[in-house]
């Protein structure tokens, strides 16, 4: 069981953490008959803890206040507290989550328990689409049970939204921050809950500015003469609004109770670039512009309903997820900022739909046993359109227009026996049944194709309480990962991965698979602090990885002026990923220190895997080395204030690209904040992150054909933001 807390009239919703347990609070794992009401706004006495679980499935499990007093943005913002959680992203950016330092195609990401739609063709769902004021408390779940999807073979990420019954009144939120010399932004939300005979609601509205100013350097070099051949230094600008919306009524209906529960995420984002460089080969300088217009709609619906039958249970839920991605990118070119003309207009219309329903029943057979059976159903379409015109406005044909409808079909059961007052055991397994049409048009030329795949994924858990303080765990699973879209299509992706090459989907890719295994123990320290273990392996079965064909694509690369080598996605055999993960939270009570808490982790990561260019055994792409965090928080209870500190830090990590080896490395990120209370129901917290203005770097080296060449040339570059400072007042009421 989660030890949330929930304090009525939003008041924990406020400042989160500083509600003291003998202060009217009550947990809120009920429902909303539990919940107590308080008019209090208490800012210190309380040390925040992640949650100790009672799941069977290995889980980590956070409460927003665990997160909150540092005032994430998104839920990306959130995440990198977390053990075993890293980005890829530029600096501020916390995008594609990687699990274990795997690529975020590895990760799964749920919303609610529901797997949600992107707006790549990838599969990956962008976790700062979420906005961190709609969360209520993120899990992450390091192996999945019989009755989830079989993704995620890195982990899996779900978000649990604020639900009806949980909170009684209101809070509102304003915030005020920007990056150091630079223009300020906004942010703002307030919502309700209340209940009302057998009915509760709760709504909440957030709008969130976001601006990103960055600085980049790159200066590319010849590697056997050493001279400088190319410089520049681009100034990147994100700067964009989010307009979020989270609502949920949930009655009691006959014997059961239902809930209607939904979100929504507009985005309008505009992103600049402005490049100064200087060609030395030609003795030239060029100046480059590019402006994207962005729109991204994000949208989840669903209803779900839960029947008590004698001493067990039936579960309904229906839904409808939706994503649409419209941008217009315009690039300009010149050797002067007075000769910089139209040089390309991209144009990329996409709109993914996913509509998905359960069917299952829990069976309280005896004391010893419990069984759930049960089918999910998802069915997916994706509609992608990308135009590329030239600098006349005519189609080049190089862009692509597919469709792809995915059926799924999933039936699974799952038995938890009980054997002991200590040992508690779950077994399940899952059939995933997967049908996919695929159709297209690329350089002129349509195309067709349908394929189907099934998988019979089994899984156990062991969970075993050593002592009242030691709980032990144990798992085995067998996981998928589905090709992303853009590798099943019949279509060239020019000038991608790398420039110079086109890369065509395959529509016969095999998924791939893993059986998995995690180990571990949770030890309880003192009344509130917890130390977690977990040694984590993968053995992953047909991995998809880029291969040369030896053909090429006449004139299709470097603006129609080069001829394209065409690659193509295989599924080249064996990898395997392994790690360890060590985390701690603790007040520091036994050394007399009981308002001061501490916590830290740390994640020791490996893979292999062999390069299908070189031969040579490599790790994943972008997987670093370790991943850590470590903070602390102390309260002042005299001052009705707090402050604290966190600082992240991830290894250097390597990508392989056929012809390109990029080492890319992050300085560390150090985030603080103090508060104080300025009446019973208000709060005042400043945040500062990026407070050390880290630089990212990459490093990359290009060869002469492909990794097996000579490398020919080194390209460095630097990328930097600058500091980040917000004000935000929360009150309660």
């Amino acid at each position: 069981m989660r030890t949330s807390i929930a304090c009525s009239k939003g008041a924990l919703l406020l400042t989160t953490a500083f509600c003291s347990v003998a202060a009217s609070c009550s947990a809120y794992a009920q429902d909303a008959a539990g919940v107590q009401s308080s008019d209090e706004l208490i800012v210190y006495g309380t040390v925040v803890t992640r949650n100790r679980t009672d799941t069977v499935a290995p889980t980590l499990s956070y409460d927003l206040e665990y997160f909150q007093r540092f005032e994430p943005i998104s839920a990306g913002d959130a995440l990198k507290r977390v053990p075993g959680v890293s980005f890829s992203s530029d600096v501020l950016e916390y995008d594609q989550v990687q699990l274990r330092g795997l690529p975020s195609v590895y990760a799964q990401v749920q919303v609610n328990g529901q797997n949600m739609t992107g707006a790549g063709n990838d599969r990956v769902f962008f976790v700062d689409r979420i906005p961190a004021e709609l969360i209520d408390s993120i899990e992450m779940i390091r192996s999945p049970s019989a009755d989830m999807s079989s993704e995620g073979i890195g982990g899996t990420i779900n978000a649990n939204l604020k639900r009806a019954g949980q909170i009684q009144g209101g809070w509102v939120r304003g915030s005020g921050f920007g990056v150091e010399d630079d223009e300020l932004r906004g942010a703002g939300s307030v919502g309700y809950g209340t209940t009302v005979g057998d009915t509760s609601y709760l709504f909440s509205v957030d709008v969130q500015q976001r601006r990103n100013p960055k600085r980049k350097t790159s200066d590319v070099y010849d590697f056997t003469t050493g001279d400088i051949l190319d410089s520049s230094i681009q100034e990147d600008t994100r700067d964009g609004t989010d307009y979020a919306f989270n609502g949920e009524v949930a009655s009691k209906i006959g014997e059961g109770t239902a809930r209607l529960y939904g979100f929504y995420v507009f985005t309008d984002r505009l992103e600049t670039e402005f490049t100064p460089g200087f060609d030395f080969e030609d003795a030239e300088p060029y100046f480059d512009t590019q402006r994207e217009e962005i729109e991204q709609q994000n949208m989840s619906i669903a209803g779900e309903y839960k029947l008590p039958v004698g001493k067990d249970e039936a579960l309904f839920i229906i839904g409808y997820n939706r994503f649409v991605d419209d941008l217009n990118a315009v690039d300009n070119k010149g050797e002067t900022l007075a000769d910089v003309e139209l040089d390309e207009v991209e144009r990329v219309a996409a709109t993914d739909e996913d509509w998905f329903a359960t069917m299952a029943y829990t069976a309280n057979l005896n004391a010893l046993l419990s069984v759930k059976v049960g089918i999910d159903g998802r069915i997916k379409t994706r509609d992608y359109d990308q135009t590329i015109l030239d600098d006349d406005l005519i189609d080049t044909g190089i862009g692509g227009v597919f469709g792809i409808d995915e059926q799924r079909l999933d039936p699974f059961i799952k038995a938890t026996w009980n054997l002991t007052s200590q040992l508690t055991v779950e077994t399940g397994l899952r059939f995933e049944h997967t049908r996919r049409e695929i159709s297209g048009l690329a350089g002129g030329t349509a195309y067709d194709g349908e394929t189907t795949a099934d998988e019979l994924n089994p899984s156990a858990h062991l969970r075993y309480a050593l002592t009242d303080a030691t709980m032990l765990r144990f798992s085995v699973a067998r996981t998928v990962r589905r090709p992303s879209f853009d590798m099943l299509t019949a279509a060239y992706q020019i000038d991608e991965p790398v420039d110079e090459k086109a890369t065509l989907g395959n529509p016969n890719l095999d998924q791939e698979t893993a059986w998995g295994i995690d180990a571990g123990f949770d030890q309880k320290i003192g009344d509130r602090g917890i130390l977690g273990f977990n040694f984590f392996n993968r053995q992953i079965k047909d991995k998809i990885d880029i291969v040369g064909t030896g053909e090429t694509l006449p004139l299709t690369c470097d603006d129609g002026q080069e001829d394209c080598d065409v690659l193509t996605y295989r599924n080249i055999g064996d990898a395997r990923a392994y790690g360890i993960e060590v985390d701690v939270d603790m007040p520091l009570t036994a050394v007399g220190l009981p308002d001061t808490s501490i916590f830290a982790n740390y994640t020791w990561l490996r893979s292999e895997v062999i390069d299908p260019v070189t031969q040579r055994e490599r790790s994943f792409n972008d997987q670093p080395s370790y991943i850590y965090n470590i903070g602390f928080i102390h309260n002042i209870p005299i001052w009705d204030s707090s402050f604290g500190a966190s600082y992240q830090k991830r290894g250097s990590s390597l990508s392989f690209e056929y012809d390109e080896k990029t080492k890319l490395s992050y300085q560390g990120n150090l985030e603080a904040f103090w508060e104080t209370r300025l009446s019973k129901s208000t709060v005042l917290r400043f945040t500062g992150t990026n407070l050390l203005d880290s630089e990212k770097l990459e490093d990359k080296a290009i060869y002469d054909g492909d990794l097996n060449g000579d490398q020919e040339e080194r390209e460095i570059e630097r990328e930097k933001s600058g500091r980040l400072f917000m004000m935000t007042v929360r009150q309660a009421f």
